[in-house]
């Protein structure tokens, strides 16, 4: 008989490596069985795009030719609206046959069809339709009829430049901050722009395939915009791995005027369902090499990437990126394969744009895909 776990809300970073590890380590028999409000809550694009990166890692590893578990419980309209609501469960149906509701199982093509007006309003750029709370997913869903978002792309397979990107990063922008859109400034913006056109691009070009070359049949990539305040309760854990992490926890967040002591952020967070990117660099599972190879190929890869030409900005984007967040103080952080890795600055910081840290000290299970996240303290004026 198989076993059931019972998957949590997963608010927490640390949680949702407790799953990664759970789904590489458990029975290949292991159900696991997930809430609807761990597929469609919104949390912060930076959490909301590693629970996408779970579901991706489970979907590969075990539902491609298999069914998404939703609690029987769930009513069965309420459970298509539910994964179809936010980018992960889109993206933990679009890898697998569907969804299944004890012994109901549900085909992927109907369970889509209620996503069809949200991917619209992706692609037509109406993000009021599209924010929840504070958050605005961009999702791009291979086979869907609009695949390839306006926003984001300027024709079939090739994303938008630097100069095209720049007002749809302004709009996202707008639209994710508002009262607070003086603490993101016009530079951070433009450089954003570059990344985003180079990183889609880049999603394109190597995410759509394996390690080895072969063609994913299913695949998903996008981002997350949003604005979010991390509260001591729940996510002072999320950065204790790591002595830089703590001491930017402790010199970036505040108190409110209830007491509490919070993290207020702007937030951008890039996702892919790819082989990662060390995998893709080196045409190798992580498997197959030591974790300090794994870390060192990690950092010549981002290296690479800001050096090797590209077809618009010869790899400006990520060190565009970098040295913005050096000079206001933010924060870089990429989960790929068995990394979690960092940087932290402090603002007019000098140190290296490629110095990443190890988010934790714990051995991490592998994941799929790549997710890099950027954060940038709101402050109090």
């Amino acid at each position: 008989m198989s076993t059931v776990k019972n998957v949590g809300k997963c608010r927490t970073l640390l949680e949702i490596e407790e799953i990664i590890s759970e789904i590489e380590s458990s029975d290949s028999d292991t159900i696991f069985r997930f809430p609807v409000d761990s597929l469609k809550a919104h949390h912060s694009p930076m959490h909301d795009a590693s629970r996408l990166q779970m579901v991706v890692t489970l979907a590969r590893q075990r539902l491609e030719d298999d069914y998404l578990d939703i609690h029987p419980n769930t009513p069965e309209l309420k459970a298509q609206q539910a994964v179809c609501d936010y980018s992960p469960g889109i993206a933990s149906v679009r890898l697998s046959r569907g969804i299944r509701l004890g012994s109901k199982e549900i085909d992927r093509r109907d369970v889509l069809a209620f996503a069809a007006e949200r991917m619209k309003a992706m692609d037509t750029q109406d993000f009021d339709q599209v924010v929840k709370g504070r958050c605005i997913d961009l999702l791009c869903v291979a086979g869907s009829k609009i695949q390839y978002l306006k926003p984001l792309f300027a024709s079939r397979g090739r994303a938008k430049e630097k100069d095209e990107m720049a007002p749809v990063m302004r709009k996202l922008v707008d639209r994710a901050t508002k009262q607070s859109r003086a603490g993101v400034p016009e530079s951070l913006v433009d450089a954003l722009a570059l990344f985003s056109a180079e990183l889609i691009q880049n999603t394109q070009d190597h995410a759509v395939k394996d390690h080895t070359g072969r063609p994913y049949l299913s695949h998903v990539e996008g981002m997350m915009v949003g604005w979010t305040r991390f509260y001591d309760s729940i996510h002072f854990k999320d950065f204790t791995g790591h002595s830089d992490l703590k001491s930017y926890w402790d010199d970036e967040a505040a108190r409110t005027n209830t007491g509490l002591k919070s993290l207020r952020v702007f937030e951008v967070s890039y996702f892919d369902s790819g082989p990662g990117l060390v995998s893709r660099y080196t045409g190798k599972l992580v498997q197959e090499m030591s974790r300090e190879d794994e870390r060192r190929a990690l950092i010549r890869c981002l290296q690479h990437k800001s050096t090797s030409k590209s077809q618009t900005a010869a790899g400006e984007g990520l060190p565009s990126v970098l040295q913005e967040l050096r000079r206001i103080g933010g924060l870089m952080r990429i989960r790929t394969g068995r990394l979690s890795m960092f940087n932290a600055f402090t603002p007019g910081d000098s140190r290296d744009l490629f110095a990443f840290n190890d988010w934790t000290e714990t051995s991490l299970s592998s994941v799929q895909g790549a997710v890099i996240s950027i954060l940038v303290p709101l402050r109090a004026p």
